[in-house]
């Protein structure tokens, strides 16, 4: 089974500091942001699968903001 660690990696986007409104809005069009880790993440709504989507509700779950 893949890890979070895995995960993140492979599927999210780290939220970068003093981004765009415009960046923001159209991340937020289909992702979901989380706090992970101290560290926050962009992580896409779409091609979720398997581990990879079990993975993703429990973070969006325990860990959205």
């Amino acid at each position: 089974m893949k890890t979070i660690k895995e995960f993140l990696t492979e599927r999210g986007t780290k939220v970068r500091k003093n981004e765009s409104c415009d960046y923001v809005e159209l991340m937020m069009d289909d992702h979901k942001c989380i706090e992970y880790g101290g560290k926050q993440y962009y992580l896409p709504e779409s091609n979720l699968f398997g581990d990879d989507e079990k993975i993703f509700d429990f973070l969006v779950y325990n860990y959205g903001l």
